[in-house]
């Protein structure tokens, strides 16, 4: 007997193939990780049920991996989270040694019948700091996939998930309350029959911050951290910031339980934050079971380190200290955790900053290392630059400065170099930095390359003397001027108590110029924006250049603060333009424009109309004379 497949069949048949290729990918992973639970020693959430006893895997002191006693209380789960976390009950001599749960533990693996269960991650700030949540590791694994990824992507907000919502029925706080007395006054007899919990927080480890102080401090701390996280200062050693980092020899094991560290930064500015390995298979390892900064995908220091003491708080113990090897990259920071790749590192970027003050006769030399996380590289710099100013100044208020940038492309190799004068009343170190943001703001956000960076060197020469001037006076050599003229025009400049001084500024009128009415304007402010400039479309349009060669001449161009600039500018009835010399094919090629360095930073704007006269018209009127 034979079948005839009827057009809409086969049109059916191609819909089922197609779905099928499309869900291949997502079924084969789903038997890729039923078949990992299966190889690995993992033991499902399923499996685990309360008064469950286990062990966990963590460092107290020093390097030495010690275990502690868990007992499960039950399988929760939460308003606005997608899977369900184990709450335990932690015990053991040296967990009530150290407080209970250290800031720090995050990460900590916990064991049930020899099988992996999951990674300590929340704690409950009101109670004993014996109590926890357990992000499950079938969560943590998820992590891998996101481990193939090559490209990186945006960030969000910095610590946006840091408390989980729970919804307690009345029976399990009553239950808790026998575990820890913190619950006491929660549990109530009033039938209700849920209350919500909202302060399972991250076992987040302070960033431990070693270099900073006063209020490079705290700017520091406002640029990166948001919502309630914390900073200590930790013990930190000298370091030489000419010393390239030590990789040191391959790493070919490091053990779950061991203490680690996360670095934005290294040298004389230093931020670390530690948890603990939960799981390392195939040169990969997962810690903290939640995210350090939510980044997504990033490029952070991994660190061994060694840990000095938990120390005492009334909101939660957190350890204390210092990385002492470089073991590679964190590549992933998600909801999950953390996931770092071994033996591979990020493309630091070195940063030197060099202060002098000529009044004291002091030079300030420090730097650092920071990962090329933009918005940390640009927090840590700026930080560690107000630190620089601050200790080589002593003092905070007026000054003047003369500020040298240089930034290296780590493709490339290529150099960009720009100098400028700054001047504040109040503080002259919050000025020092606005090229070095404008700059890196290009960097990030320019629409056709991205571009790393390998170096950047900030060299600062401060003086607490008032070195401004305004453009007090303008003269002109000529009245009348006509095509083939040179306008000379002497710039009389006022410098703040001292004497007057002329400067000379020159634009050549070519002969075939349009003749007419035009404004010469004289400035010396460079965000002064002339008549013809449209400063909208300007913005928008300097993150269209065209990469690194299209950034070097836009700086190059770019109007210092210790210039004159003089500039001519046609009046049209429709519109006003900038007077403009064009090549034989009608492209724009130079303004005409006249720019004059000098000592000062330059304050003032003057407009003077004149009139562009016809030279025929000049030799008929002399021939009728």
């Amino acid at each position: 007997m034979f079948f005839k497949i009827t057009y809409a069949q086969k049109i059916k048949s191609q819909i089922i193939f197609f779905l099928f290729l499309l869900l291949l990918p997502s079924i084969l992973m789903i038997l890729i990780q039923s078949l990992v639970y299966a190889q690995e020693d993992f033991i499902s959430i399923d499996e685990i049920y309360p008064g469950m006893k286990g062990i966990g895997k963590t460092v107290f002191s020093g390097t030495e991996i010690e275990q502690f006693d868990v007992q499960v209380i039950d399988i929760i789960s939460g308003t606005n989270i997608n899977y369900p976390y184990i709450l335990v009950k932690l015990n053991g001599e040296k967990i009530d040694e150290n407080g209970g749960i250290s800031a720090g533990m995050s990460g900590t693996p916990v064991y049930f019948e020899g099988k992996l269960a999951g990674a300590i991650s929340h704690a409950w700030e009101m109670s004993e700091h014996n109590l926890c949540l357990i992000t499950p590791i079938g969560r943590m694994i998820t992590l891998f996939d996101y481990g193939r990824e090559e490209t990186q992507s945006g960030c969000c907000n910095i610590l946006d998930y840091q408390t989980v919502s729970i919804s307690f029925d009345n029976n399990l706080l009553k239950k808790l309350a026998e575990y820890d007395s913190g619950f006491e006054n929660i549990y109530t007899d009033t039938g209700e029959n849920h209350i919500s919990l909202n302060n399972f927080q991250y076992i987040q480890s302070p960033l431990l911050i070693s270099g900073f102080e006063g209020r490079a401090h705290k700017i520091l701390r406002n640029n990166l951290l948001k919502q309630g996280a914390s900073f200590i200062q930790n013990i930190s050693e000298y370091q030489d910031i000419n010393t390239e980092l030590e990789i040191g020899t391959e790493i070919t094991e490091l053990r779950a339980g061991a203490a680690v560290g996360v670095q934005l930064s290294s040298g004389d500015a230093s931020v670390l934050t530690i948890g603990t390995a939960t799981y390392c298979k195939d040169n990969f390892v997962l810690a903290f079971g939640h995210p350090f900064m939510h980044y997504g995908k990033v490029s952070y220091l991994f660190s061994a380190v060694y840990i000095y003491h938990s120390f005492p708080s009334m909101v939660m113990p957190f350890k204390v200290g210092s990385p002492y090897r470089l073991l590679g990259e964190v590549i992933q920071d998600r909801d999950a955790g953390i996931l770092a790749r071994l033996n591979h590192f990020p493309q630091i970027v070195s940063v030197k900053i060099s202060v002098s003050d000529i009044d004291r006769d002091t030079r300030i030399h420090s730097g650092a290392k920071i990962v090329p996380q933009n918005n940390i590289m640009q927090s840590v710099t700026d930080a560690l630059l107000i630190q620089s100013i601050d200790r080589a100044i002593d003092r905070i208020g007026q000054g003047t400065a003369t500020v040298r940038l240089e930034i290296q492309a780590a493709q490339s190799g290529e150099k960009i170099t720009q100098e400028n004068m700054f001047f504040s009343q109040d503080d002259i170190a919050i000025q020092c930095s606005n090229d070095f943001d404008e700059l890196l703001d290009l960097m990030i956000n320019n629409y056709n390359e991205r571009i790393e960076l390998s170096e950047i060197k900030i060299d600062i020469t401060i003086k607490e003397q008032n070195q401004s001037a305004v453009i007090k006076e303008i003269k002109l050599n000529e009245k009348d001027y006509y095509p083939g003229d040179t306008i000379e025009a002497q710039v009389i400049i006022k410098p703040f108590r001292q004497a007057e001084e002329i400067k000379i500024s020159k634009i050549e009128l070519p002969n075939d110029i349009t003749t007419g009415e035009v404004i010469l304007i004289i400035r010396g402010d460079p965000s002064l924006q002339t008549i013809s400039e449209n400063s909208t479309s300007q913005d928008k349009e300097k993150y269209l250049l065209d990469g690194w060669e299209d950034i070097q001449s836009h700086i190059n161009k770019k109007v210092k603060n210790n210039q004159i600039i003089t500039e001519l500018i046609i009046i049209n009835e429709q519109e006003r333009l900038p007077l403009t010399m064009q090549d034989n094919n009608g492209i724009e090629e130079t303004e005409f424009k006249s720019i004059i360095d000098t000592d000062f930073i330059m304050e003032g704007y003057h407009e003077m109309y004149l009139n562009i006269k016809d030279r025929d018209n000049l030799n008929k009127d002399l021939i009728d004379e």
